[in-house]
């Protein structure tokens, strides 16, 4: 095979679609100085944790590989027809968790990576060389979606997401730098909210209110973070977060954008029933073994099933389920702080006397003063969840058990 010096994407879409990659686009490894603005607004407003600390690396390919001539992107589509119904299709009466389509199927991390590498390798045997390259996906000092979007490969709404034009924002996003210069690649200015008009739904559904303006979020606040946090759940994201364990799409839902796109056909993100709608009682009963052989196969796996049974405590909470108490009292003994402080909040946002009395029990022996405070809070919310339901009432009516009485002591049961 005769070598190559350049190539175009005309030569490079064959190849992308025999990987599994059927949007592609490409841009040059110039620097992004168009985000140095963004990226310290972003610091300034607080950084997540997840994101690559110096700025100045996020804004220059080369410091990735410094022979990149170009960086080919990709969208790889991930919402099936049956996703779509999955997620419209909420069980009703079971006591399940709720996570965002985009973990429904395969980790996207390994699946897109894979492809990216194999894209590689052809595009090698294509110039007649080994070629230099890097594989960007999600975790690289890049910004994904500024690369896509300088490269053609679609626009950013006014939610920060990445829209195709054929399958809207329903896509991951991957890049790979190559030494090989792509002539027809292009470098677009950045223009969030082009195709959005004065439509800024997204923005006002937002169960968080995250959004500070088009395109800019308080990533701290996106329950799609709080999800994946470490620690424990600020109480102003607990009620919104429902029954979410992993993730948050309202402002993917709510788009018009997203509507009439096309559904990915990739059997690799085949929707699981259990990935989309947890058991959360099985969950909470899982070993670190038991949820890697569960959901090993899911991008929510990769921060363990402690987060998760974190996140599961807070959704019975919300859920209110009486028949809950006895899985989520034994989380109040737990050694992690947060699983314990979460079993409290839920404990006491689904009252009663049988919650009320495990908290009680719990707090006797309780050291931690932020655990501490969380039960005293939960106890006196039990406690007036109890006297609402009339479940502190003696059998005729009359008054308080004396047990139960407030004036036994504070209501921390001290």
């Amino acid at each position: 095979m005769t070598g190559r010096d350049k190539l175009t994407l005309a030569d490079i879409r064959p190849l992308a679609e025999e990987v599994g990659l059927p949007e592609i686009a490409a841009t040059d490894a110039s620097p992004f100085d168009d985000l140095a603005r963004p990226l310290a607004d972003y610091e300034a407003r607080g950084r997540t944790g997840f994101e690559w600390a110096d700025a100045a690396e996020r804004m220059d390919p080369r410091f990735w590989l410094p022979e990149a001539k170009s960086i080919l992107t990709a969208a790889l589509p991930y919402l099936t027809e049956e996703g779509a119904r999955r997620m419209r299709e909420h069980p009703r009466s079971e006591i399940c968790g709720q996570t965002s389509c985009y973990v429904y199927g395969e980790d996207y991390h390994r699946v897109l990576s894979d492809r990216l590498t194999a894209l590689a390798g052809r595009i090698g045997n294509l110039v007649g060389r080994e070629i230099r390259y890097r594989v960007a996906v999600d975790t690289s000092p890049l910004v994904d979606r500024r690369v896509a979007e300088r490269s053609g490969l679609g626009w950013i709404g006014k939610n920060g997401m990445l829209f195709s034009p054929r399958y809207g924002s329903y896509v991951f996003l991957g890049a790979l730098l190559i030494d090989v210069e792509i002539e027809d690649a292009l470098h677009l200015p950045p223009a969030i909210g082009k195709h959005c008009g004065d439509c800024d739904l997204c923005m006002r559904a937002c169960p968080t209110q995250a959004f500070v303006a088009p395109g800019e979020l308080k990533a701290t606040a996106c329950l799609s973070y709080v999800t994946q946090m470490k620690g424990i759940i600020p109480r102003a994201y607990r009620k919104p977060l429902g029954r979410r364990v992993w993730g948050c799409d309202v402002c993917q839902q709510v788009c018009p954008l997203n509507r009439d796109r096309a559904h990915a056909e990739d059997p690799a993100f085949t929707p699981d029933a259990e990935a989309a709608y947890p058991d959360l009682v099985r969950l909470l009963g899982m070993s670190n073994r038991q949820f890697l052989r569960a959901y090993g196969r899911s991008a929510m796996a990769w921060r363990g099933v402690r987060t998760l049974q974190r996140n599961a405590l807070v959704a019975l909470g919300n859920l209110r389920r009486p028949e809950a108490v006895p899985i989520v009292a034994r989380f109040l003994a737990s050694d992690r702080v947060e699983l314990r402080a979460s079993a409290a909040w839920a404990l006491g946002e689904i009252g009663g006397q049988d919650a009320l009395r495990e908290l009680r029990a719990a707090f006797a022996s309780e050291q931690d003063p932020d655990v501490r405070k969380e039960m005293e809070d939960a106890i006196a919310n039990a406690w007036g969840k109890a006297c609402e339901g009339d479940e502190g009432r003696d059998e005729t009516g009359s008054g308080y058990r004396d047990c139960d009485h407030p004036c036994r002591g504070d209501v921390a049961g001290r």
